[in-house]
């Protein structure tokens, strides 16, 4: 969850909602297949809001080492999150100059993270810049779809921008990143979102617009949507390592350093 919406929760532990829970699973996915992690690595973990998806991932893979960046951590919130950490292989920095640098990365991951920052190249070269990386690490990437999707939701979150798969590749290109598979994820959830941004036009937005990751409280709908979606992006991935590539509400990318 982005630290925008843990602040609308009081920073509290909220039910998890669905869509965060299926895009996690549908990383590790990736991870397993892509990431080519050995007991002893690395993985940094930038813009991680409320460490959700990197304790989750430190639980799956609990011989590998998650450092956990976000900008936007005070010590008081690293103090808080500390606490609140279930297990031993996360370590919190708010910025990408306090990461240890003896151990480089093999794995980043970059989950909704370059649509909040004007400049998305400069972002990944930053990193690569600032931070210790294997030669053959490599990033997972997620970033929202399609531009004419932008709504109050991309606003309450201070997106820039939306984008398509070509636009991520170019960006990734830019970087001197290269794709290895690419894609979308969450088709299903596309006429909703087509259906929001018609509804805010004809409308307006309402008052006080907050997203749904924010106010989610129904558990069990919660952990039977998210079985659905990742059923879907897991279908949908096959197809994409095919060459068919199925139109979502996300753009997914694992590239790895060009030589």
């Amino acid at each position: 969850m982005d630290l925008v919406e843990a602040k609308a929760r009081g920073f509290d532990e909220p039910v998890r909602h669905w869509w965060e829970r299926a895009r996690v699973r549908l990383a590790l996915d990736l991870v397993r297949a892509h990431g080519r992690l050995s007991p002893g690595d690395v993985v940094l973990d930038v813009g991680c809001g409320d460490t959700f998806v990197v304790e989750h991932c430190a639980r799956v893979c609990p011989q590998v080492m998650f450092y956990a960046v976000d900008s936007a951590f005070t010590p008081e919130l690293i103090a808080a999150f500390r606490r609140r950490l279930r297990v031993p292989n996360v370590r919190l920095f708010s910025s990408l100059g306090d990461v240890p640098r003896e151990r480089p990365a093999r794995l980043v991951l970059l989950m909704d993270v370059l649509e909040h920052v004007a400049d998305d190249v400069a972002m990944l070269r930053d990193i690569e810049a600032r931070v210790s990386l294997m030669d053959d690490c490599r990033f997972l990437i997620t970033v929202p779809a399609y531009q004419q999707l932008f709504s109050s939701h991309d606003t309450f979150l201070g997106h820039y921008r939306r984008y398509t798969r070509r636009m991520l590749r170019q960006t990734m290109t830019a970087a001197r990143l290269t794709p290895v598979v690419d894609g979308y994820l969450f088709a299903s959830l596309l006429p909703l979102r087509y259906a929001q941004v018609l509804r805010e036009k004809l409308f307006g937005v309402p008052h006080g617009a907050t997203t749904d990751l924010a106010t989610w409280k129904n558990e069990t709908l919660a952990h039977a949507l998210s079985a659905v979606l990742v059923a879907e992006g897991r279908v949908v991935m096959r197809l994409a390592r095919r060459g068919i590539r199925v139109p979502g509400l996300s753009v997914v990318a694992v590239c790895e350093k060009s030589a």
